[in-house]
């Protein structure tokens, strides 16, 4: 990447976004200790008869951790799928306008699944009664990755909300000052 290219993506992006795809280029190599993993049980089933209890909860927990981050790394980049195909044939006015819409459905969306993931994570992190426990797999190794999974989304949701506010508020900004 030309030294050009930074600058204008350091300009594009605001400094939670910059920081979400730091932390993103160090959560995608959760994928290959995913597939290292999931190769050091099939070694041990198939070639040693001695099959694990703990990495398939461990590889589903991770592949769905990273996967919820995927969302909100795409987010930063405008490089999630889209179909502009409507929009590019209008005047620029309403493709700003669009914009903004489809800005505040992600801020409306956000903010209900962040409300979901606070009420999957309390009854994950808290019994009826209020004491502290953590959630279990209830399989043979009986993990607490189902917590850990819970709280994790539940911080990319809150991540998700502040990312479509500043969004949200960059791009009603550039709207009023093109006017």
């Amino acid at each position: 990447m030309s030294d050009n290219e930074e600058i204008l993506i350091a300009e594009a992006h605001t400094a939670l976004d910059r920081l979400i795809l730091k932390v993103g280029d160090v959560i995608a190599w959760l994928y290959v200790a995913a597939v290292l993993i999931s190769f050091y049980e099939v070694i041990m089933r198939y070639f040693f008869n001695a099959p694990t209890v703990w990495v398939h909860e461990t590889t589903i927990a991770i592949v769905g951790m990273t996967m919820a981050y995927g969302g909100i790394y795409c987010y930063c980049n405008e490089s999630h799928i889209s179909v502009t195909l409507l929009r590019d044939m209008m005047p620029r006015k309403w493709q700003k306008r669009v914009e903004i819409f489809t800005d505040t459905l992600v801020l409306v969306f956000s903010i209900g699944g962040g409300y979901a993931m606070y009420y999957m994570t309390t009854r994950a992190l808290l019994t009826p009664a209020g004491d502290f426990y953590m959630q279990r797999s209830g399989s043979a190794w009986n993990s607490v990755w189902p917590t850990i999974t819970k709280v994790f989304i539940f911080l990319v949701f809150l991540a998700l909300v502040l990312q479509a506010c500043l969004h949200l508020a960059k791009k009603i900004r550039n709207f009023r000052d093109e006017e």
